[in-house]
């Protein structure tokens, strides 16, 4: 008895020995660390912050007397903005060393990021002069002929409205053309009819500086008609101002050579 005793005694000692000694059981796998961001992809909506900053330029950038600082200031943060959309998009377009070759990559779902560039890139460089519209001049232009192509009827045909006040305002010398500007400014008119900042701005631009009375009346007479109270407001203001711009109609200037003709 004494010895089947002992050797439980024994026995359970050697057991419990042995659990010191054993090697630990398997630990726990530890978790994977969380996936990294992606810097690549946004993480806020560049298109819609863009869309709100030109929301807010549409009702400043016509000001007579316009903050300067403030208003070139929200359209290179616009531009910005909208560049950070379609880039996020198409990567390889923003990556090419020229802006013209890589316009020729975007397709459709990065037009109006394209154009909001495009637009707020013009308003901020006008701010600043005559030098900073000519530098973007090559750019301006084959931005917003792509948008024409891949969306011709965003924002009311803007990508030709646009157009067509950008070779309006440049001077001859630095790619500034009249009868080129016409031409897509009626274009937008004949896109989109009852858009009224189309016929608005041909008669602020091309009409103005053709000295085409009849065709600043007629223009600000179709926008002053139109659902758009802001551009009805902007037509009537401007038509109040048709002496200052071509003085009394009996001095009335004739269209210029080679200027729009009705």
């Amino acid at each position: 008895m004494r010895r089947a005793l002992a050797a439980a005694a024994l026995c359970a000692a050697a057991s419990c020995h042995s659990e010191k000694r054993s090697p630990p059981g398997p630990t726990a796998v530890p978790r994977p660390p969380l996936p990294a961001v992606d810097t690549t992809r946004p993480t806020r909506d560049f298109l819609a912050e863009a869309r709100v900053r030109r929301a807010r330029l549409a009702r400043v950038e016509q000001d007579p007397d316009p903050d300067v600082a403030a208003v070139t200031a929200e359209a290179q943060a616009c531009a910005a903005d909208a560049h950070r959309a379609w880039a996020t998009l198409y990567p390889e377009a923003a990556a090419a060393r020229d802006p013209v070759q890589g316009h020729a990559l975007l397709w459709a779902p990065g037009a109006e990021a394209l154009y909001l560039e495009a637009v707020c890139t013009a308003i901020g460089a006008r701010m600043q002069g005559f030098t900073p519209l000519i530098e973007r001049r090559r750019e301006l232009v084959s931005a917003l002929t792509r948008v024409s192509q891949l969306a011709p009827d965003l924002d009311g045909a803007g990508a030709e409205r646009e157009l067509g006040a950008l070779l309006t305002a440049l001077p001859t010398y630095a790619g500034g053309d009249l009868e080129e500007a016409r031409a897509h400014l009626f274009a937008a008119v004949q896109r989109a009819p009852r858009e009224a900042r189309n016929h608005l701005v041909l008669a602020r631009t091309v009409a103005v500086k053709a000295q085409d009375r009849t065709l600043f009346r007629e223009q600000l007479h179709q926008a002053m008609g139109s659902d758009d109270p802001t551009a009805a407001a902007d037509a009537r203001a401007l038509l109040q101002r048709e002496e200052e711009l071509f003085g009394p109609p009996s001095e009335a200037a004739q269209p210029i050579p080679g200027g729009p003709q009705r």
